[in-house]
């Protein structure tokens, strides 16, 4: 990072101050020193605050999308929970509890849709049993 070189107004001692900064404190002397950038500095200041914008953007970006997909799985879920419960006459009691036992759990359904594919193959299979009955 560049840096300019001032002296300590109260204590004369060196510092070396990053280039943009409009504020810093002695370490020798904890006297704090307001600076006023020039304009090449100016566009430093103006380049670092850019970037921090861009960068805060970014992860508000990333969190709302975390939160549309934890919203969408959560939508799944409930969903492909009502098909398994609908199927429960169908299928019977022990294959809808397992098969609803599946979709509740963490990462159950991750709305791929094979939930009401295996329901209507279930139902299929339910009536071509019972036609050969």
């Amino acid at each position: 990072m560049d840096t300019r070189t001032i002296h300590c107004p109260d204590c004369s001692a060196p510092l070396s101050v990053p280039l943009g900064e409009t504020e810093t404190l002695c370490p020798f002397c904890s006297s704090r020193l307001r600076m006023i950038p020039d304009r090449e500095e100016l566009e430093v200041v103006k380049t670092r605050e850019d970037m921090k914008r861009q960068e805060r953007v970014e992860v508000q970006r990333i969190i709302l999308q975390k939160r549309l997909d934890e919203e969408e799985s959560e939508r799944w879920r409930q969903t492909a929970a009502r098909v398994a419960i609908a199927a429960l006459p169908v299928i019977g009691d022990v294959a809808g509890r397992a098969v609803f036992g599946a979709v509740m759990q963490e990462g159950g359904c991750v709305g791929c849709g094979c939930l009401p594919i295996v329901g209507l193959i279930l139902l299929a299979g339910t009536a071509a049993f019972a036609a050969l009955r």
